[in-house]
């Protein structure tokens, strides 16, 4: 019976692991969770220390939790820099989709687009009625469709006075 490399890596459960020698820091590449909850995935290690210049042989068996770990000692400077590397784009991936969201530009676009959504809804179940009288009531559900943080950026950074012109706005869009 044959087995190909994809089945026998299914199979066989592998992690490597980057060890600051000074520090005893560990960096954990995995494809699963079984030894924690891995920083990068398996492949990503050797991508990462040849994209670095990190040319390091596998250390001794000493560390190894199981036959199917490989550790590989590196020193502090170049443990940080794939810390770096690994973390620190992680982080900034983050940051622009927190960016984007707080954005008070795109929220302005959510907000509008709500309001016109909720005008031909409420059209689509109300035929005929003036939505001159319900608008207000209607703009007050806007804040339901946003996160409170997103709302505030909405209130205080956006071109709104207060509350009530922010819910006049959306009224105003509604009717």
């Amino acid at each position: 019976m044959k087995i190909t490399k994809r089945q026998l890596r299914r199979i066989i459960k592998e992690s490597i692991d980057l060890l600051n020698t000074e520090t005893g820091e560990v960096l954990v590449f995995a494809d699963d969770d079984e030894y924690g909850t891995p920083d990068a995935p398996e492949a990503a290690a050797g991508n990462v220390l040849k994209r670095l210049g990190i040319t390091q042989a596998p250390s001794s068996p000493g560390y190894q939790a199981d036959r199917f770990q490989q550790t590989i000692d590196l020193s502090a400077e170049d443990w940080e820099d794939v810390h770096a590397e690994i973390l620190g784009k992680r982080h900034t991936r983050k940051n622009k989709k927190e960016r984007a969201r707080m954005d008070v530009d795109n929220l302005m676009t959510r907000l509008e687009d709500w309001a016109l959504n909720a005008r031909e809804e409420y059209a689509a179940d109300n035929p005929g009625a003036d939505l001159q009288g319900i608008a207000w009531d209607l703009a007050q559900g806007a804040e339901y469709s946003f996160e409170p943080d997103e709302w505030n950026a909405l209130l205080y950074t956006g071109p709104f006075e207060g509350e009530d012109d922010l819910h006049t706005y959306v009224a105003d869009l509604l009717a």
